[in-house]
C-alpha cells in the first residue's frame, strides 16, 4: 500500500498472480486425486497474466493446457464421444491428428465423396447406442476452482480500480475547484 493506503500496481499484479497460482494448484490437485492419468495434463497446466507493460496493471488471466483437458472436462476421449450431450462409446470419423496433418482416412474419404464438406466430416462421430456401459464421466477439474474463487479476484479488482479512481480524483481535485485569487 502506498502512503494513502491505496493498492499499487505491483500489489494488484501480485494479488492477481497469487489468485491464478491458487486456481492452478487446486486444478492440479483435482487431477491428481480424481483421475488415473499419466499426469501430463497437470504437468503442462500453466497460468499467464497479461499486462501492457511492466508498470501496468494486469488485464487478463489465462490458463493454458493441452486439448485433452477439454476432452476430460466433457468426459470424451479414449473411445468415448459426446453425442447430443450424452457420453457414448464411439470415435470421431477424423481424429485430431488426422485433421492437423490434413489426412483423410478411408471412412472420411467416403463421406467427402458423398458430398459432405470437410468441416462436416471433421465433426462426424461414429457411435453405438446401448451396447457398453459408460465408464467415462465428465470431470470439472478447473472451472469449479475458477468459480469458487472468482469472488476473491473480483474483490482485488474492485479494490484496485476503486483505489485508482480515488487516486485520480485526489490528483485532479485542485483542478475541479474554483480558484479564488
Amino acid at each position: 500500500m502506498d502512503k494513502d493506503n491505496l493498492m499499487t500496481v505491483q500489489e494488484f499484479n501480485l494479488q492477481v498472480t497469487k489468485w491464478a497460482m491458487k486456481v492452478r494448484r487446486a486444478a492440479k490437485q483435482t487431477l491428481a486425486t480424481q483421475t488415473h492419468s499419466s499426469g501430463q495434463l497437470a504437468f503442462h497446466l500453466a497460468q499467464f497474466i497479461d499486462k501492457l507493460g511492466s508498470q501496468e496493471p494486469a488485464y487478463k488471466v489465462k490458463f493454458q493446457f493441452g486439448r485433452y483437458g477439454v476432452f476430460r472436462a466433457y468426459g470424451a476421449g479414449r473411445g468415448y464421444v459426446i453425442v447430443n450431450g450424452q457420453i457414448m462409446r464411439g470415435v470421431r470419423v477424423r481424429s485430431e491428428r488426422e485433421i492437423k496433418l490434413k489426412v483423410f482416412n478411408a471412412v472420411a474419404s467416403r463421406y467427402v465423396q458423398k458430398g459432405f464438406t470437410t468441416a462436416q466430416v471433421n465433426s462426424l462421430k461414429l457411435y453405438e447406442t446401448g451396447k457398453d456401459s459408460i465408464v467415462r464421466h465428465p470431470l470439472d477439474w478447473i472451472d469449479i476452482h475458477i468459480e469458487q474463487s472468482i469472488g476473491n479476484l473480483a474483490d482485488n479488482v474492485q479494490e484496485y480500480y476503486g483505489d485508482e479512481a480515488v487516486r485520480q480524483i485526489a490528483e485532479s481535485f485542485g483542478k475541479m475547484k474554483i480558484v479564488k485569487k
